[in-house]
């Protein structure tokens, strides 16, 4: 079924089956999908995902089993009717998240601003996030300075703190990208079997700070072309393989993109101010241009899987 907006598509029926979450659902495997569901019932919807994530071989690029996906597809399968009935949610989903408090990260923020040019005030340093206290200082920062807050990323993801001249100046975010988009797709030139494919390779530039109190002119466009070689590398010994494309989406009510222009990102457009609240599509009224950052010169080639 298609949306009249062409950039969503929730489900699309093939003649003797269905694709749920970019994978194909045959006749054969939704017998095989019902049948875990009656043998697994009294086990919960997560053990019933992960016996049928492994009948299908059904698995992230790094091997790891989708879970996650593969409960969005049940969950669709039981709105379209395709199964009666899943059993109940066990413990209420994810936890609300904890606001974290200031004391808690050891965090002040200074009395006077920081002022200059990037040239003069030493050099970038990019620290990975990694450990609970890295973390949870990271958390704070987007909670309480980011104007979209602090969500939890779902899938792969990589955090950094950024200092300048050793002060603390930046954090910066990266998630898988998003699950389509009409401008992007069409851009690249994806057909169904490509994105599925090769969606993997673009990642999502999900959250990007310069602190309040930080003025430093130039700063933000040098921290976008250091993280674009920063991030490929460090994606490639976390997870196994290299991105070779990035994407953004910027908030046209507040800001211009002037960074991520200066910084030679490529604009593809403007959205149309739609999104996705777990399964259903909703209009929030907030259009954003999106732009991409290539990060090898057969990109295109690479992601069309030629």
């Amino acid at each position: 079924m298609r949306t009249s907006n062409p950039m969503i598509i929730i489900i699309s029926k093939m003649r003797d089956g269905y694709i749920f979450r970019g994978r194909s659902f045959g006749v054969e495997e939704i017998e095989i999908v019902k049948g875990i569901v009656k043998e697994y019932w009294s086990e919960g919807r997560k053990e019933i995902a992960r016996r049928v994530c492994e009948r299908l071989n059904w698995r992230q690029i790094n091997g790891r089993l989708k879970v996650a996906s593969c409960i969005e597809a049940l969950l669709r399968m039981k709105s379209k009717g395709i199964i009666s009935s899943l059993p109940p949610c066990r413990g209420g989903g994810y936890r609300e998240l904890r606001f974290i408090q200031q004391w808690e990260v050891e965090f002040k923020a200074p009395e006077e601003e920081i002022i200059g040019s990037v040239e003069d005030m030493g050099d970038i340093r990019f620290e990975l996030v990694n450990g609970k206290r890295d973390e949870m200082l990271w958390r704070y920062l987007i909670q309480n300075y980011h104007y979209l807050g602090y969500r939890r990323s779902v899938g792969r993801y990589m955090r950094y703190l950024i200092y300048l001249g050793g002060k603390l100046v930046a954090v910066i975010g990266f998630t898988d990208c998003i699950y389509h988009h009409h401008l992007r797709d069409g851009f690249i030139g994806w057909d169904r079997e490509a994105l599925q494919r090769n969606r993997h390779l673009v990642i999502n530039n999900v959250r990007f700070l310069v602190l309040p109190w930080v003025k430093a002119r130039n700063l933000a466009s040098k921290i976008l072309s250091i993280a674009a070689k920063q991030v490929q590398g460090d994606w490639e010994c976390m997870y196994g393989y290299r991105p070779v494309l990035i994407e953004t989406f910027v908030d046209v009510s507040r800001f211009h993109g002037t960074c991520y222009k200066a910084a030679n990102w490529i604009y593809l457009g403007r959205t149309s101010g739609e999104g996705r609240r777990g399964l259903r599509y909703y209009v929030h009224g907030r259009p954003k241009d999106l732009y991409i950052y290539p990060l090898s010169r057969e990109y295109l080639s690479v992601l069309r899987g030629k």
